[in-house]
């Protein structure tokens, strides 16, 4: 029997929470004139607020599939995804999107958790000489990249459009993904040392 996501499902909970919650949501978003007052927690809690309904539906749905298969894969690592990946984005956001007063939602982690998923198959794929899975989570990568830097050069989005309620992010899902992709990477290194030693192990 697989072990439940309960990290996931108890973060997933936390946004409804908040959702349900105006001033909670207030107290909690990217506020850039409150950041620059020192409330600093808002750089990791602004994720779990969200701008309406559908805004949270859908960041809700990939976060509990990806979360699910992250923290199915490693426990630790899903928390090391979502703390780099949510202290990155925000930061980005603040730095280099200066025309952004707020931010709100989950889709930048949710593209930290596909690009850990993503580079997970790449590492494994390439360990176990899976081609197809090499293939597939290359092209998925690069399909991704591609996306978030159409995005961020012509300001148009790819799927989604911009309504009166909040604009899409393309930064935050890049510096998401490559979050992501970067904390898969550290998660594997012990495997892979762990490997090398038994492979160079006197018998």
């Amino acid at each position: 029997m697989k072990r439940l996501p309960w990290l996931t499902l108890t973060f997933a909970a936390l946004a409804v929470a908040v959702h349900c919650l105006p001033a909670l949501t207030l107290g909690w978003q990217f506020d850039r004139a409150a950041v620059a007052h020192g409330q600093l927690w808002r750089f990791f809690t602004a994720h779990l607020t969200h701008f309406g309904t559908d805004h949270l539906r859908w960041d809700l749905l990939a976060f509990v599939v990806l979360g699910a298969m992250v923290e199915r894969i490693s426990r630790s690592a899903f928390l090391v995804t979502l703390a780099l990946s949510a202290a990155l984005i925000t930061l980005g956001v603040w730095v280099a999107q200066p025309q952004f007063t707020t931010y709100r939602g989950l889709s930048g982690i949710d593209s930290a958790l596909f690009g850990f998923v993503v580079a997970h198959l790449i590492a494994e794929g390439r360990r176990a000489r899976h081609g197809f899975s090499l293939a597939v989570g290359s092209l998925a990568l690069a399909g991704f990249t591609a996306k978030c830097v159409f995005e961020l050069v012509t300001h148009t989005t790819v799927f989604v459009e911009t309504t009166g309620d909040f604009a899409p992010v393309p930064l935050a899902h890049l510096l998401g993904l490559l979050a992501g992709a970067a904390a898969s990477g550290v998660s594997a290194l012990p495997s892979e040392k762990v490997g090398r030693e038994l492979r160079s192990a006197p018998v």
